[in-house]
C-alpha cells in the first residue's frame, strides 16, 4: 500500500526515506505522533485499544483551547479509527502520524518493540524511530562458496533484502595432464569472476544502504579469494566470521546476526561506560547520576547519552525543551511555561 493513502501501512518505504521526510513536516494546526507497542504473539484487540484509549488522556488533560483541542480530536479519531479497522496488528509495534493540514497520514509497521506514547506538537515525534536507526544496526551475511553467493541484510529486526548469485565455475574432471591443468586455470579464473561480481553486488548495497557490519561464511579457499578482491572501505565492515550452511533457513540466520550484534554491542557498551566513568572521576568532560546529568542535557552540553535499560525515574520536563529534572518544580525556570510531568 502507497504511503499516500489514509491510514494506509507503509511496508515498502526506506525507513530512513520516510524518517527524513516526516521531519520536513510543521504545522501550528499539530501532528498527533502514536507510538503503540502491539506484540502479535501476546497482544489481544481489548488490549491494544485500551493501551490506545489511555494514550489520549494526558492529552486532553492539557489546557487547550477550543481550537486546539477539536483539531487533536480529529486526529485521535482518525488514529483510533484505523486501529480499530485492523483484522490483526501489522507489526511488533506501530508508529502513526496524522495531521490533516499538513496532509500528513502515515501508518508505519515495525518489526521491534517500542514504548507506547503519544504527543501533539508542530512537528511530528521521531526521537523513537531515530533511535531505532541507531539501536537497530544493518548488518550484511554473506554465505560464499565457489558455487554460489548468498547475501542476506538485516535491519531493525528482520530481513531487508536477500539475494542468491550464481557462478559459473566448471565442475572437476577426471582427465589429466593438460586437460586437469587447463581445468584448474579456468576453475581459478570462473572463482575470481563470482568473487568480483559478489564484492560489486556488496559494494553497491553498501552505497545505497551503508551497512554497519559484514559477517562473513564459507570455505577458507573460497572466502581467502572473496576478502582478497574486497575495496579497503568495504573490508573494514567484515565484523566476524560465522559458520552458516549455503541453504540455512533464514530465521535461524536472523537470528545468529543478532546474536552477534548482541555480543558485539555488549563489549561496546562496556568499553564506553568504563570511559565515561574514567573521565568522571578526572573531573573531564563527562556527568554521572540524574541531576547533573540531566543539568547538562539541559544546557546544551550533552554529545553523547548513555542510560541504563528499563531504568527511569518520575520527573518534569519543559512543552518548549528548555528544562528536565527529577525535581517537583511546577514551572520551566527558563521560560516559565508550567512543566509536564513524566514517567
Amino acid at each position: 500500500m502507497q504511503p499516500g493513502l489514509p491510514g494506509a501501512p507503509v511496508e515498502e518505504s526506506r525507513f530512513e526515506t520516510l524518517v527524513h521526510d516526516l521531519a520536513g513536516h510543521r504545522t501550528e494546526d499539530g501532528v498527533l505522533s502514536v507510538y503503540l507497542d502491539v506484540d502479535p504473539a501476546t497482544a489481544q484487540r481489548e488490549g491494544y485499544e485500551a493501551a490506545l484509549m489511555d494514550l489520549w488522556k494526558p492529552l486532553f488533560a492539557r489546557a487547550l483551547d477550543d481550537w486546539t483541542r477539536g483539531r487533536l480530536e480529529y486526529e485521535v479519531a482518525q488514529a483510533t479509527d484505523v486501529v480499530r479497522g485492523w483484522t490483526q496488528p501489522p507489526g511488533r509495534s506501530v508508529a502513526m502520524f496524522f495531521s490533516g493540514p499538513a496532509a500528513v497520514r502515515t501508518v508505519l509497521p515495525l518489526q521491534f518493540p517500542i514504548h507506547s506514547i503519544a504527543r501533539f506538537e508542530p512537528r511530528p515525534v521521531l526521537s523513537p524511530l531515530v533511535a531505532a536507526l541507531d539501536e537497530y544496526r544493518r548488518y550484511c551475511a554473506v554465505v560464499f562458496d565457489k558455487e554460489h553467493a548468498r547475501i542476506i541484510t538485516v535491519f531493525l529486526g528482520g530481513v531487508e533484502e536477500e539475494v542468491m548469485l550464481h557462478s559459473e565455475v566448471l565442475g572437476r574432471t577426471a582427465a589429466g595432464g593438460w586437460g586437469q591443468a587447463n581445468y584448474a586455470r579456468h576453475r581459478e579464473f570462473h572463482l575470481h569472476e563470482h568473487a568480483r561480481r559478489t564484492v560489486e553486488h556488496l559494494w553497491a548495497m553498501d552505497r545505497s544502504r551503508p551497512m554497519h557490519s559484514l559477517i562473513i561464511s564459507g570455505p577458507d579457499e573460497p572466502v581467502e579469494v572473496l576478502l582478497r578482491m574486497m575495496p579497503p572501505g568495504l573490508a573494514s565492515k567484515v565484523a566476524d566470521h560465522a559458520h552458516i550452511e549455503m541453504f540455512a533457513v533464514t530465521p535461524d540466520i536472523v537470528k545468529l546476526v543478532s546474536s552477534i550484534d548482541a555480543a558485539a554491542r555488549e563489549r561496546e557498551d562496556g568499553e564506553l561506560v568504563a570511559e565515561l566513568v574514567t573521565e568522571a572521576k578526572k573531573g573531564g568532560r563527562a556527568a554521572l547520576g540524574w541531576h547533573d546529568t540531566l543539568q547538562a542535557v539541559g544546557e546544551g552540553r550533552v554529545h553523547k547519552l548513555v542510560l541504563p535499560e528499563h531504568v527511569t525515574r518520575p520527573g518534569v520536563q519543559c512543552p518548549e525543551g528548555h528544562f528536565l529534572a527529577t525535581c517537583e518544580l511546577k514551572f520551566c525556570p527558563i521560560c516559565g511555561e508550567r512543566l509536564w510531568e513524566t514517567d
